[in-house]
């Protein structure tokens, strides 16, 4: 094969790939990133705060949400973050 038919064929096959198999950032639904553990509405007790608000973050509502507790302790009346599984954040 000359240059031209390898670098036509290397670029299809590339192109391919990517069609094939799309990166994500994100983990896969229902997980949280390693820096945030996975609480049910009763293992989240410690903070009753986080527990009000647990519906409104489990919007995919399979009982299942992320919490971090802030590095620094407490932050206006919250032990930490809560995000929903769906859509974990950065580690």
């Amino acid at each position: 094969m000359n240059r031209t038919a390898l670098a036509v064929l290397g670029t299809t096959t590339l192109f391919t790939m990517v069609l094939a198999a799309p990166a994500t950032a994100a983990p896969p639904t229902g997980t949280c990133t390693k820096s945030y553990g996975a609480y049910t509405y009763g293992g989240l007790a410690f903070d009753p705060a986080a527990q009000a608000i647990f519906p409104v973050v489990d919007t995919n509502g399979n009982g299942i949400i992320c919490f971090k507790y802030y590095p620094n302790g407490p932050h206006a009346g919250h032990a930490g973050n809560l995000v929903d599984d769906k859509a974990a954040p950065h580690e």
